[in-house]
């Protein structure tokens, strides 16, 4: 039998408005009359009509997660903590989520311009977007509410959540420095992505600041690909003379495939060269040696990005939101 609304209202003795306060988890409720409603909805299995709630509010109560379609996204430990801030805060709001895996285009619009013209979301998270898409701009000037995750990108248009990536990535520049090291390498991500070109920047910076010169032939351009990196990489050990003693890896995935490299080649971590990575996904206090990272807070990046949404689609935040999380350096086995 489909129970209503007015049925658990009926039978707890209360007003829907009650019922409905029960459910959404705003405003005052009397603990007694909340237990007696729960008991109720869990007797009944009654499930709230969503499609229904959106209609009456002109709303879908559904935000769009925009990621990018990347082999194996779904084993990719970053975009899995984001989203799980992301569901965490959407389902206590009583908001679904649209999971939105689009291909970056070079020009013309992006797939995520044209779900968001079907007004079937009201709000949108995007995830790991490009430096000059254009689409985003598109997207700021025909008001729709989103916020950027892990883009840095100041502007009155633009809500964004990214952590200090260059502060994350002076403080492993610091700490390799601190233990003896002076030739270090670094392995960048995607220099198409903010936060790629601030790590590099903050490897840079970091050379200048000890008095190291930065060369060119110490850089691998890995673009946050494991197996890029694993590739790539090799030409840091062709000359054994002129090995750099330590790396910096941007993100964790490329430091492991460094690491993997590195014991092919019979050498040892850390014992003759230092790895560090970035992000602190699980796996990294897994791999043998345990990988020394720079942590940043993946979970709370989607859990903040979505609270900010959720503002701006009710009115309770106006643009711009620019909010930078903290980072910190984890030291295990690898460096």
């Amino acid at each position: 039998m489909k129970i209503t609304l007015a049925d658990i209202a009926q039978k707890a003795n209360v007003s829907k408005m009650t019922v409905s306060r029960v459910l959404s988890g705003k405003g005052q409720v009397a603990k007694e009359t909340y237990d007696r409603v729960m008991k109720i909805v869990e007797e009944f299995g009654y499930q709230p009509n969503w499609l229904a709630r959106g209609l009456a509010s002109k709303r879908s109560m559904i935000i769009g997660v925009i990621i990018p379609k990347i082999e194996h996204m779904f084993l990719d430990n970053y975009i899995t903590q984001v989203l799980t801030g992301v569901v965490d805060i959407a389902v206590e709001n009583n908001y679904r989520i649209m999971l939105c895996p689009v291909e970056t285009k070079p020009h013309g619009n992006s797939e995520y311009l044209n779900v968001a013209r079907t007004k079937l979301l009201d709000g949108m998270i995007l995830l790991k977007t490009k430096v000059n898409d254009p689409n985003i701009e598109t997207l700021a000037n025909a008001g729709f509410p989103f916020v950027l995750v892990n883009h840095k990108k100041y502007s009155k248009k633009y809500n964004f959540v990214d952590s200090k990536n260059i502060q994350g990535a002076k403080l492993a520049m610091e700490y390799l420095y601190q233990h003896g090291h002076r030739k270090i390498a670094f392995v960048s991500g995607s220099l198409d992505e903010t936060n790629g070109k601030d790590r590099l920047k903050g490897y840079i910076e970091s050379l200048e600041r000890f008095g190291l010169l930065f060369k060119e032939e110490w850089v691998v351009y890995g673009d946050f690909n494991k197996n890029k990196a694993y590739r790539f990489s090799e030409k840091l050990f062709l000359d054994k003379k002129k090995m750099p003693t330590a790396i910096f890896c941007a993100d964790d995935y490329m430091a492991i495939g460094v690491m993997q490299r590195i014991k092919e080649i019979g050498l040892r971590v850390p014992e003759d060269i230092a790895v560090i990575g970035f992000d602190d996904i699980e796996l990294a206090a897994y791999v043998k040696p345990a990988l020394t990272t720079i942590r940043q807070p993946i979970y709370e990046l989607g859990k903040t990005s979505t609270q900010i949404l959720l503002n701006l689609i009710n009115d309770k935040q106006k643009t711009p939101v620019h909010r930078l999380l903290d980072v910190e350096l984890i030291k295990r086995e690898s460096a």
